[in-house]
């Protein structure tokens, strides 16, 4: 199951998760705080508070190094492997919030009894937390508590795609219980459908409440013959009717390209973007622009001397790209390649093991080092810091000849990070273009500040994990 909060979907079992997360930490974290204060003469213990609004922080500060690592991420609870490795990294970070929070709060920590190993003990605490409502989380999950039943409507293309994701074990959140055969013109697709050919029109309601489906997907890809009636019985009936584009976004969070109509663009949901939506987004670009800028200053002066001393040729590399409503801008990134190395290729995009990268380069092209320049295209308004991925002319040119809808990806700005960009790797192909797309869109339609807000947090994933780096 999933809820939408503000514009972006959210599959139930993480907000339980998060929320158990928090609640269960914050809880460990008041009554280390109260023990530790208990029996002593710390005025700002009289106040009750104190250890409340401390434990609180702490629990938020520890959930949020958890999003930014990747624990809330489907793939973790599949690959076990993976999990354990993010919690040793959310282990170390979450120490590190517990060591220098007594700066913050001086007069009440500095004053506790044996404050030296309260972040160890804070931090064992948080592990043995999140182990207990991982080890319910999967055992609820497994059992399919949390899944939507559905039933799906179509026995064409895109029935066979809801199964195939069924199949690939790609879907946590539904549970398809039968496919009805439709009249929509195809042969191929989903195996075990049902043939659907009564008239009467509460008979898809009753198959519905028979099978227990709280949900009805219209997968035809050919609407002619459509058990209209049928499916008004069932909206009435409290059956929830939704259709293939608005279930696959909402599944995926992405825009199935291949089942997309100009229509759904302006009859769904989504596509806002006011003067405020405008304002708050640019304060927001702004803020964090010069908080990383003067957080990463050593490491930005460091990384310019080495790409100096590696190779000749300028610091800064600088670019044309398609940004805000195809506008063109002169892009900034470190140099990371050999000076001309398009002299004799021409444009052409980066492969695995480039020679043109430098040895400076291939650091910080695997560290995302060479991106942090974009700052000034964020300052000067070229960029947004959350957006689809700004591409070459050449490139551009090329793929929204090949793929419909290209060109919409560039009503909102360019960023240096973005949906696409945490969720599918580096693309040097149109078919990779194409799968980026599916992102770009979902990003376009649903962008709010609390997707950028996650998508920020969860750039550190893709840095610690080595999405997709070339």
């Amino acid at each position: 199951m999933q809820l939408r909060l503000f514009r972006h979907f959210i599959p139930v079992s993480v907000v339980l998760l998060v929320s158990s997360d928090a609640l269960l930490i914050t809880g460990a974290f008041y009554q280390m705080l109260s023990q530790a204060g208990r029996n002593t003469a710390v005025l700002v213990y009289e106040a009750s508070h104190f250890p409340v609004l401390l434990a609180a922080v702490l629990s938020m500060a520890a959930v949020t190094t958890m999003i930014s690592v990747g624990l809330y991420g489907e793939q973790s609870f599949v690959d076990f492997r993976l999990m354990l490795s993010k919690i040793a990294v959310a282990f170390v970070l979450v120490l590190m919030v517990m060591l220098v929070s007594g700066s913050y709060w001086p007069e009440g920590l500095h004053a506790l009894p044996n404050v030296d190993g309260l972040p160890l003990r804070a931090t064992l605490a948080w592990l043995a937390c999140i182990s207990l409502t991982r080890s319910a989380f999967l055992v609820t999950l497994g059992r399919g508590l949390l899944k939507r039943r559905i039933v799906v409507l179509g026995n064409g293309a895109q029935a066979a795609r809801i199964a195939k994701l069924v199949e690939s074990g790609g879907n946590q959140h539904f549970l398809p219980l039968t496919y009805v055969r439709a009249p929509d013109g195809c042969v191929a697709g989903a195996a075990g459908a049902i043939d659907w050919t009564t008239d009467e029109p509460d008979a898809l309601a009753d198959l519905s409440c028979k099978l227990g489906a709280s949900e009805i997907v219209v997968a035809v890809d050919d609407r002619r013959g459509l058990p209209v009636r049928q499916l008004l019985h069932c909206k009435l009936a409290g059956i929830r009717v939704t259709q293939f584009l608005d279930f696959w976004e909402r599944e995926t969070r992405t825009v199935d390209l291949d089942a997309l109509q100009p229509s759904w663009f302006f009859y769904s949901d989504g596509f806002r973007c006011g003067i405020v939506d405008e304002v708050i987004k640019r304060v927001f670009d702004i803020v964090v622009s010069l908080s990383l800028l003067a957080f990463s200053a050593p490491l930005l002066l460091v990384t310019a001397c080495l790409i100096k001393l590696d190779s000749p040729g300028p610091i800064l590399y600088r670019q044309q790209r398609v940004g805000y409503r195809g506008r063109t801008f002169t892009i900034l990134k470190f140099r990371s390649m050999q000076t001309n190395a398009e002299r004799q290729s021409g444009p052409q995009w980066a492969a695995k093991g480039d020679p043109r990268i430098t040895r400076v380069g291939t650091v910080i092209r695997k560290l995302r080092i060479d991106e942090l320049a974009q700052i000034i295209n964020v300052l000067r308004g070229d960029m947004s810091f959350v957006g689809p991925r700004p591409e070459r002319p050449y490139f551009v040119a090329d793929l929204a000849a090949a793929i419909p809808y290209y060109s919409e990806r560039h009503w909102v700005r360019p960023g240096i990070t973005g949906w696409a960009q945490i969720n599918y790797p580096y693309g040097a192909s149109i078919n990779d273009a194409r799968h980026k797309l599916s992102f770009d869109l979902y990003y376009v339609k649903n962008q709010s500040i609390f997707l950028d807000f996650l998508i920020l947090l969860q750039t550190a994933r893709v840095i610690f994990w080595n999405y997709g780096a070339r």
